[in-house]
């Protein structure tokens, strides 16, 4: 998953979506795409089910491509910017091997995990019950990148892992998934928002991996719960002269 230590220090919300099209397309655009229209607000989505983000981003799609669409919701990444996880690049070159590095970081990670569920301490408000500690332990990409030949693996956490966990229906499975303010409640409704939102989870997934590569990368959203899967999956590009430098040399 990546640095679950970060501190966010940006308020996310429609401002930082804002910043983004304006930086990428021009202010004259954004007035054309609000234009006569109600702009979603964070706190208030969950009251109409995130049916005016559905309008928004059906209005975005259709006044953009779909790569500079995901050029933009990319850069959204909920407001995070590679800084903030600096700390790794230098461990990063310091260990010298990619997956010695990620190995290094999963099992922190994991340990952090054991000792909230030992000490029944929370995750962000979430209980780490045994059960939840069993699923974290069979999905390692929740914790940090998994290698499989030059491709990066991440899965974002469920929002409500214990809920996620016995949910039987597989649209309340998805509900118990998703972070998104602007989205989830559209999961309970016919007019589901867009799963071309789901980049700014790619982007807030690949923050870590930027972050310690000292380096933007390209990336792809391989499952979706607002696409109907059960898990959010990434998919990250390890560049060739890392894979030369920090994992052939070794192999």
């Amino acid at each position: 998953m990546g640095d679950t230590k970060i501190v966010y220090d940006e308020k996310f919300g429609i401002n930082t979506f804002k910043r983004e099209i304006c930086s990428e397309l021009g202010e004259a655009f954004w007035d054309e795409l609000v234009k006569n229209t109600a702009l979603p607000d964070i706190d208030a989505e969950c009251k109409c089910q995130c049916h005016t983000m559905y309008l928004f981003m059906d209005r975005l799609e259709k006044m953009t491509d779909k790569q500079t669409l995901k050029k933009i919701l990319y850069k959204v990444r909920h407001g995070l910017h590679p800084s903030q996880s600096e700390w790794a690049h230098k461990e990063f070159i310091e260990t010298g091997n990619l997956d010695d590095f990620l190995h290094k970081h999963l099992n922190a990670e994991w340990n952090h995990f054991v000792e909230l569920n030992r000490e029944k301490k929370d995750f962000y408000g979430q209980e780490i019950s045994d059960e939840v500690l069993a699923f974290i332990k069979e999905n390692p990409e929740m914790l940090a990148p998994v290698r499989r030949g030059n491709k990066l693996y991440c899965m974002a956490f469920p929002c409500n892992m214990n809920a996620y966990l016995n949910a039987t229906d597989e649209k309340i499975k998805r509900y118990h998934a998703c972070h998104c303010p602007f989205a989830k409640e559209s999961i309970l409704s016919e007019n589901v928002v867009s799963s071309a939102l789901c980049n700014c989870s790619l982007g807030h997934i690949m923050n870590f991996t930027e972050a310690f590569m000292d380096r933007e990368l390209e990336g792809k959203v391989v499952r979706s719960v607002l696409n109907g899967d059960l898990t959010c999956e990434y998919e990250i590009e390890i560049p060739d002269d890392i894979m030369q430098g920090y994992v052939a040399r070794k192999e």
